[in-house]
């Protein structure tokens, strides 16, 4: 039986990139893997296409009108399924909501996801906008567990707080999808270890595997490549590999674990403010005995 992952990250976070290594990697261990780009550019799982567009589901409906695990499906690097969505249609008076729908319909109807022998199905989710969109008709799939994205900056972590904070009232109204955990990625420093760790703290959730900050990543993506397929000894495709174990080990665990608990606005732009004191702090040799960080 499939299980299908949901994956967000604000857009710039690198979340494409990770997810399409984790692909990779998920499928030189003998996984069967199947990723769906949600974004409307239609660019997550092209790094596993050689750097190739991917004809998006949207864009073959605004065609012909028909579509077909023939056309609908594009098999990747080593043989991953790969699926984009593409952006739903603009008409007057139809929603966001509704026009993701209109695609969902079509993808049950022919049968899209069924079609494909996949253990995971990686849904590669990015925007605020819409997220809860995409989380209800996942959730009606039976989504199995959500893992967020994120850089170390403000910005990336305020949105990964007010998913916490969707979360909660989807909580409220039907059965949660479970969530599995803070995937840092774009590491530098220690003291971005340490940011994450305290976010992670204030909002009660557990962080999987940090990607580090390679050059490298770039340069595989310039080649049209995942990091796994361009470079498969660098240390870089290890953090690739440790992740990937961790995603499965959580997905395959029968323990949902905690759900995070959102800071409010008020809290977390003091938890901002005293972050800010520290690097005051570091920055001006304030510090003394590693105390700050």
């Amino acid at each position: 039986m499939k299980e299908h992952i949901l994956f967000y990250g604000k857009g710039g976070v690198g979340t494409s990139t990770l997810i399409s290594n984790v692909s990779a990697a998920l499928t030189e261990a003998g996984f069967r893997i199947m990723q769906v780009g949600c974004g409307p550019v239609s660019d997550s799982c092209s790094t596993l296409h050689g750097g190739l567009p991917v004809p998006s589901i949207s864009d073959l409906l605004r065609g012909d009108g028909r579509i077909s695990p023939d056309n609908a499906v594009q098999r990747g690097f080593k043989g991953i399924a790969t699926v984009e969505f593409g952006a739903p249609d603009n008409q007057p008076g139809l929603s966001t909501s509704e026009g993701l729908r209109r695609i969902f319909d079509a993808i049950e109807q022919e049968r899209i996801f069924e079609s494909v022998p996949a253990d995971y199905v990686l849904h590669d989710i990015s925007g605020e906008s819409s997220f809860a969109a995409y989380y209800e008709i996942l959730n009606g799939l039976g989504a199995t567990r959500i893992f967020i994205v994120t850089s170390a900056d403000y910005m990336s972590l305020s949105a990964a707080n007010s998913i916490f904070e969707s979360l909660e009232r989807f909580g409220d109204a039907r059965t949660p999808i479970p969530f599995g955990g803070l995937i840092p990625n774009g590491v530098s420093s220690s003291f971005e270890d340490s940011f994450f760790a305290d976010f992670a703290h204030n909002t009660s959730t557990r962080v999987l595997g940090r990607v580090p900050r390679s050059l490298m990543v770039r340069q595989c993506e310039l080649y049209g490549k995942t990091v796994i397929e361009a470079s498969p000894l660098s240390n870089q495709s290890y953090f690739y590999r440790r992740l990937a174990n961790q995603i499965v080990d959580v997905a395959q665990s029968t323990v949902a674990g905690r759900q995070p608990s959102a800071m409010s606005p008020e809290r977390i732009r003091e938890w901002a403010h005293e972050w800010a004191d520290r690097l005051y702090a570091l920055e001006n040799g304030l510090v003394s005995d590693g105390a700050a960080i």
